[in-house]
Formats: C-alpha cells, sequence, structure tokens
C-alpha cells in the first residue's frame, strides 16, 4: 500500500472517495475541485485521463469479482496523483461507520502554510496517529497544535457548544477541508444548528454538549471520551448528521458514473 510513504509533501496529492463497487463515485465533483485545488497548492498536475484510469481500475476489480455494487456505503477509493505523473488508486471495504468511538490527542504535524491544510504526499504522520490510537484501545486521534484541535486522523471533528451552536476548525488553522462537512452544512443550518468557524481548544471541547466526528470513510461518530475524559453525552448533532447523510448517498444524483465521461 502506498499511503503516506513520501516524506515530500509534494509528491503527490490525493482524495479518498466513497465508491458504489460499480463505476459510481460520491460527491466526486467536490472530491475533483478539491484535488485540482490541493494540487495547485503543492505545484502538482492532475492527469487528464484521471477518469480513465478510474474506469479501467472499476472494470478490473468488477471482472475479478471484488467488489459488489450498493448504494449503501461500504467501499472507498483512494486516489493519488503522483509528481512522476502516474497514478495510484487502492480500495477497501469499511469497517467502521456511524458508531460511537473514543479518541485521544497527539501533537498535530505542521508543514508550510500552504501545504498545511491538503490532502498532500507526507501523509504518514496521520497514519502513525492514527496506528498511536489503535495501540491505546482508541478508535481516532485528534491532532493538536497551540492547545487547540485542527484535525483528526480520518476525520473533521465538530463541536457542539451548550448553547447549540456547532463549532468547526477555522481554515486558517490548518484542518483539511472536509467533503463530509460541505455536504452537511447547509442541512445542519435548516435544522437550527448554525456553524461557527474558529479555534477548538480545551475550554470549548471541555464545555461541549456534544462531539462528532465526521468522514467519507466513517461517516458521523459520536466521540464518547478525549484522553479518558467523558465529553457531552448529547445526540443531537450526531444523529442529525448520520440522518443528512444516509439521505444523501441514498440519492441517485449524489453517485458519478465514471463511464459518463467516454
Amino acid at each position: 500500500m502506498r499511503e503516506g510513504n513520501s516524506e515530500n509533501p509534494r509528491d503527490g496529492v490525493f482524495t479518498t472517495v466513497l465508491w458504489d463497487g460499480a463505476f459510481g463515485l460520491a460527491d466526486w465533483e467536490f472530491h475533483e475541485r478539491r484535488l485540482v485545488e490541493h494540487a495547485k497548492r503543492l505545484r502538482l498536475d492532475i492527469p487528464e485521463d484521471l477518469t480513465q484510469q478510474l474506469l479501467g481500475f472499476f472494470k478490473q476489480k468488477i471482472e475479478q469479482k471484488k467488489s459488489q455494487p450498493s448504494l449503501e456505503p461500504n467501499m472507498v477509493v483512494r486516489i493519488e496523483c503522483l509528481r512522476t505523473g502516474e497514478v495510484s488508486i487502492e480500495s477497501r471495504k469499511l469497517t467502521f461507520r456511524n458508531e460511537s468511538m473514543d479518541a485521544i490527542t497527539l501533537p498535530a504535524p505542521r508543514w508550510s502554510s500552504k501545504v498545511n491544510g491538503t490532502k498532500h504526499g507526507d501523509w504518514g504522520p496521520y497514519l502513525k496517529a492514527h496506528q498511536t490510537a489503535e495501540k491505546r484501545g482508541a478508535d481516532l486521534a485528534f491532532v493538536v497544535h497551540d492547545f487547540a484541535i485542527i484535525d483528526a486522523d480520518r476525520a473533521m471533528p465538530l463541536v457542539l457548544d451548550e448553547d447549540g451552536v456547532a463549532w468547526a476548525t477555522a481554515p486558517s488553522e490548518g484542518g483539511v477541508a472536509s467533503i463530509t462537512f460541505e455536504i452537511l452544512v447547509e442541512g445542519l443550518e435548516a435544522a437550527g444548528i448554525p456553524i461557527q468557524f474558529g479555534r477548538l481548544n480545551e475550554r470549548l471541547v471541555a464545555r461541549a454538549a456534544e462531539v462528532t466526528a465526521i468522514g467519507s470513510g466513517i461517516g458521523a461518530c459520536r466521540v464518547l471520551s478525549l484522553d479518558d475524559e467523558k465529553l457531552g453525552s448529547g445526540m443531537v448533532l450526531t444523529k442529525q448528521c448520520q440522518s443528512l447523510l444516509e439521505e444523501h448517498y441514498q440519492n441517485e444524483a449524489t453517485w458519478f458514473d465514471v463511464r459518463s465521461e467516454q
């Protein structure tokens, strides 16, 4: 597996997309746009035949009977465009989704201001953070810089304050832009949960009514504890996120068919 085996962030740019097991990718328009934006910041190019390469990969998986079509999210594809011009495509089944979890905190890896916040080639520190969490019996690692949560190893943290506002890390703090968050914002605000961006500092998290982790692979998971300290026991935010995502993925318009560009 190639994931994060470079020490140079400008060696690649990637995204991880939900896959229906056939020819469909969820929210591909959002992922493709983020790939292009992050590639520009990393001074990388996206191959013009990326969609054709994805089509070839899916055909091979189907022929080998290694996938089963489903609109229920159960597989993801990691797509990485390398500086060499090559494309690395890997798929895996989801084993953990929409569950309650325990998390730990670890120091956030830091790069230059242009690299921070991108899905870049030097992803090893995030993978190691996840491995460390598992070794400690936790499910997720929140990465912290200057006494504030910046990001998580496979997800984006959302903190529901006691006044009903959901707080997300401000882009200036260096967190990676989340496609799942982009999908959820409008629905959360329509449900009466306003969104604010800022610093997820210790005080905000300690008084939180609820902490939720969201991501393409994990869906929406309520975080029960952080470094063995219990967090707020609410379920309003998590349940709302899960409901919105379930409806979203059942909509056929969510899924882009790579054959449509042939």
